[in-house]
């Protein structure tokens, strides 16, 4: 055998011995293949039965007592091939992964940081560093159980602080990871600890975005008129009929009062009284026309009425960041983290917010004043069951993303579990199993209830639910109206009769 000094561990190695191994022999090889324990070399060897040839490699395995890497190791057949076929046919590699992928119930060691909703615990107030007894749940604790099942390990949850923002601590944590007192970390990791770690591939991404305040446009009888625009013409109308009735009559040499055909005009308009009589067949035919017109205007504010007393219109949405930043919506962003992004537009947005505290200060800082806030979007679906009102949210998303952050576990670099982790984890990510933690994690009820409100408060639905019937309680403002009308004939006749008076008695 060539002594392990001349193998290049980049490179795999196929040994052929055309003859078969004898019982010294055999050991002979297995210690030597034993000091490459770590290289890919597979050695093929003629079996005791013609036309039959081995494959052989050694695998180094736990010892289950000393949780190390057994020193004694022994040689382990593959594959067989008979005749030119393989005796095995799924197994058409011949370079196994040579990691241990049995622990044989030894620890797998995991430092988890509190980070929702990857992981959390009810107590987080009360854990010190490399605490074990949190009671830790999550989209990272289930997968990390998913892995300790595999591997059949036994899981120990550390607690560990999170460093992602002090350079100094993230140094520490790789020394964990380094130094073996941690085999992996968890908890909402991501690529930033350079390539002294291995990590474990894509997993989960969260986005950062821009939430404000939306609500359905309430119903007041200033917003029934505004909504009316079409009047105008029925006015234009009016006023054409009183120019032509005069015309008419002074062609026809017919007295004519104008302040009684304006007076006239406009209570049939409004179906309050007849029009005046027509004399000729042109007044008959102008009188005809304009009672069309006026039909048509009682049919228009019918509908317009109907429509305003049934349908529920949506509030208006922000589909951009420049949208929402030349809106009137007020930011509220924590002072010392508002400027995590390098764009002028952002800084320029964020230069105009007020302060808050926390994360969840500026949520009901933002739910209180109308205004704006940043969020992870884990968070969205939360925010929006717990504020919705009437099953309609309160709270809704920029579909534009300000960030986006790609979570990947870390593994101690040279742990013979990083392949194996690799290959689950992009396992669990292409089955959608990391999809399915995630909404668990946040809650389905929520996510669901947060799925309605959305839908509810961007649907034109109608508000009623059965025959969309108007009630005299919806039409009050027009009792209203006409009470008003009847008082103010009221002054007006007592006011005549006071003036009659005095002309009565000369």
């Amino acid at each position: 055998m060539t002594e392990p000094r001349s193998f290049d561990i980049k490179f795999k190695y196929i040994i052929i011995v055309d003859t078969f191994l004898g019982d010294e022999c055999s050991d002979a090889v297995t210690t030597k293949l034993s000091e490459l324990n770590n290289y890919d070399v597979t050695l093929i060897t003629a079996d005791g039965i013609p036309g039959k040839y081995n494959f052989l490699t050694v695998i180094p395995e736990i010892d289950e007592v000393t949780c190390n890497i057994t020193e004694t190791v022994q040689m382990k057949v593959i594959n067989n091939c008979t005749n030119g076929t393989l005796d095995d046919k799924q197994l058409t590699h011949i370079f196994p992964v040579k990691a241990p992928s049995n622990l044989k119930l030894c620890n797998f060691n995991v430092g988890m940081s509190i980070f929702y909703p990857y992981s959390m615990t009810d107590e987080p107030d009360t854990l010190k560093e490399f605490d074990d007894g949190g009671n830790f749940y999550g989209v990272d604790i289930e997968i990390m159980k998913i892995m300790a099942k595999k591997f059949n390990s036994t899981l120990k949850l550390l607690y560990i602080s999170r460093s992602d923002y002090n350079p100094n601590l993230r140094k520490v944590l790789v020394q964990y990871v380094q130094n073996e007192t941690l085999d992996a970390y968890a908890g909402g990791a991501y690529r930033l600890y350079g390539d002294e770690v291995g990590y474990s591939g894509i997993y989960s991404r969260q986005t950062i975005i821009w939430v404000y305040t939306v609500e359905r446009n309430r119903r007041t009888w200033q917003s029934l008129i505004f909504k009316m625009n079409g009047l105008y013409i029925f006015l234009i109308i009016y006023q054409c009929y009183v120019i032509s009735w005069n015309l008419i009559c002074k062609f026809d040499h017919q007295t004519v009062s104008v302040l009684d055909t304006f007076v006239y005009g406009w209570g049939a308009l409004f179906g309050g009284v007849d029009l005046q009589e027509a004399r000729s067949l042109k007044q008959k035919f102008l009188n005809i026309v304009y009672l069309i017109a006026c039909l048509h205007l009682s049919t228009y504010i019918s509908t317009q009425i109907y429509y305003y007393l049934t349908i529920d219109r949506p509030p208006h949405v922000y589909s951009s960041v420049d949208e929402l930043t030349s809106s009137e919506k007020i930011p509220y962003l924590i002072p010392k983290e508002k400027y995590f992004i390098d764009d002028k537009k952002h800084i320029a947005f964020a230069n105009t917010s007020r302060q808050c505290e926390t994360f969840l200060n500026c949520e009901e800082l933002m739910l209180k004043n109308d205004g704006s806030t940043i969020i992870i979007d884990a968070e969205l679906a939360t925010l929006q069951s717990s504020s919705a009102v009437n099953d309609e949210a309160r709270v809704l998303q920029v579909p534009e993303y300000i960030l986006v952050v790609y979570h990947e576990m870390i593994i101690r670099k040279n742990s013979t579990l990083v392949k194996k982790f690799q290959e689950y984890t992009q396992r669990l990510f292409e089955s959608g199993i990391c999809e399915m933690l995630y909404v668990q994690a946040i809650g389905i009820t929520v996510v669901d209830r947060a799925k309605i409100a959305n839908q509810n408060i961007l649907s034109n639905s109608y508000s009623c639910t059965v025959g969309c019937e108007i009630t005299l309680s919806q039409l009050a403002g027009f009792f209203y109206i006409w009470m008003a009308g009847c008082f103010i004939s009221c002054i007006v006749f007592i006011m005549e009769i006071l003036i009659k008076i005095p002309s009565l008695k000369h």
